[in-house]
């Protein structure tokens, strides 16, 4: 059986009033205007959404949105505060994730709808917070630049406005905020080989909340939203007639399952057009959700080689977030290097303000310098050329060979050099930053290094 998907590529628009509608002369018009701005809300807000599971109210689905209850950041939840508004002056919606102190993800759509469209810094926001409307001040960020997957701009055309981008996995924009965010981890990303197929993803969004069984639809929600599903389809490079390999992307796709198990849209033998064939479970998750269009460039984050990742950004599917709709998300590994390309030394580390510290998850603290090196709060000062990926090489003063560090090993290091290699295991509470205590497992010893 194939099925076919509606594209979900409107974008909600709030009642917001352009500043220019509040000159001086424009007075008498602004209650015709504002009357006609929240008719366009209503007949659009249908298309701005989250679905649930009909037998659950919504307390849970809050709760995970903004890590209260029982659903603090951990193995088994991600922590969601990266997860904010993007909103446009003229009141376009969509949702995006801190991906680097002074970066964010989301889709492409979002912010370029149209083959003439140049996006402009100056008119969004990002407001990172759990409930938009609440926001303080030090909680809204301006849009310093706006990078445009470059592939989603040649897939528009005068003949299609909009282009295939979605379809072709490339519905993909970060974006510069003017001032950095501290205090938390951007989300961490994907390698490429790094697949989530089959596995629990938590997913989320600012929108319009649905019933999954009766669709019915509350419209007033401005609130961070979240749920589970399970990645059904996994596409690394999408493939379509007549595109060229470069031009292709990679997708993800979700189907919302019911409690009654008859709504496995993505079940052995179904083909949704570009996802392919595949299979999925026709029970849902405890917390079972279906995102859309308000929803999109929103996150799926799945826990894969030991840390929640962001693996996925909304970009098309079916609209009525109702039981059997899909929503395919474009899938970041397959744009690592585009991404890791566009972002900053240490995207996924913290910042501490006004410190001068940073703190990555895995590597610990450390104090960046200039021309790649680093003073690091355990190793002591370490040059590293290239700093954005799980792994990298560093020469270290202390051991004066080169290392290699790693996400899925430390504090396992490797030392290298021509003459002497060897893996070490580093004691982090003995090391201060002028010794390392290690065991080398070379010469199976304890011993220091440097002091």
């Amino acid at each position: 059986m194939i099925f076919h998907l509606h594209p979900l590529r409107q974008i909600f628009y709030l009642p917001l009033l352009h500043p220019r509608s509040c000159l001086p002369w424009m007075n008498r018009f602004t209650g015709l205007l504002s009357l006609c701005v929240l008719l366009t809300s209503l007949l659009l807000g249908d298309q701005r959404r989250i679905g649930k599971r009909g037998d659950l109210d919504w307390t849970n689905y809050y709760q995970l949105g903004n890590n209260s209850g029982t659903y603090l950041p951990s193995e088994l939840y991600p922590d969601l505060s990266v997860v904010g508004a993007l909103i446009s002056s003229t009141g376009a919606l969509g949702t995006a994730t801190l991906v680097a102190p002074n970066y964010i993800v989301t889709a492409a759509h979002v912010v370029k709808n149209d083959l003439y469209e140049i996006p402009d810094p100056n008119d969004w926001k990002f407001y990172l917070h759990d409930d938009f409307g609440e926001a303080s001040s030090s909680q809204i960020y301006f849009i310093e630049e706006i990078k445009v997957h470059p592939v989603w701009t040649a897939r528009q055309t005068t003949s299609n406005s909009l282009g295939d981008g979605d379809e072709l996995g490339v519905d993909l924009a970060l974006a510069k905020l003017s001032r950095s965010v501290s205090g938390i981890y951007p989300a961490r990303l994907p390698s490429t080989n790094d697949d989530p197929l089959g596995l629990r993803a938590v997913v989320g969004g600012f929108g319009t909340l649905v019933e999954g069984d009766s669709g019915n639809k509350d419209p007033s929600n401005d609130k961070r939203v979240s749920g589970e599903n399970t990645i059904d389809r996994s596409v690394a490079k999408v493939t379509k007639l007549g595109v060229p390999e470069d031009q292709r992307g990679g997708v993800l796709g979700i189907d919302f399952d019911s409690p009654q198990a008859q709504h496995n849209t993505l079940a052995s033998g179904n083909s949704v057009e570009l996802l392919g064939s595949g299979d999925s479970q026709a029970t849902p998750l405890t917390l079972e959700a279906s995102t859309a269009v308000g929803d999109s460039g929103g996150p799926a984050f799945v826990r894969t080689l030991g840390y929640w990742r962001l693996h996925g950004v909304v970009s098309y599917g079916t609209s009525e977030s109702e039981y059997g709709d899909v929503t395919v998300y474009t899938r970041l590994a397959s744009h690592y290097d585009w991404l890791i390309s566009e972002l900053p030394d240490w995207p996924d580390s913290k910042i501490f303000e006004g410190s001068g510290w940073l703190e990555n998850p895995w590597l610990g603290a450390f104090v960046p310098h200039s021309s790649a090196w680093c003073f690091h709060i355990n190793l002591g000062w370490l040059y590293i050329p290239f700093s954005k990926g799980n792994s990298f090489w560093a020469w270290s003063n202390l051991v004066q060979q080169w290392i290699w560090l790693s996400d899925q090993a430390y504090p396992f290091i490797y030392c290298y050099s021509p003459s002497n290699s060897f893996w070490m295991y580093v004691l982090l509470d003995s090391s201060n930053g002028q010794l390392i205590r290690a065991y080398n497992y070379s010469s199976t010893e304890w011993g220091n290094y440097g002091g």
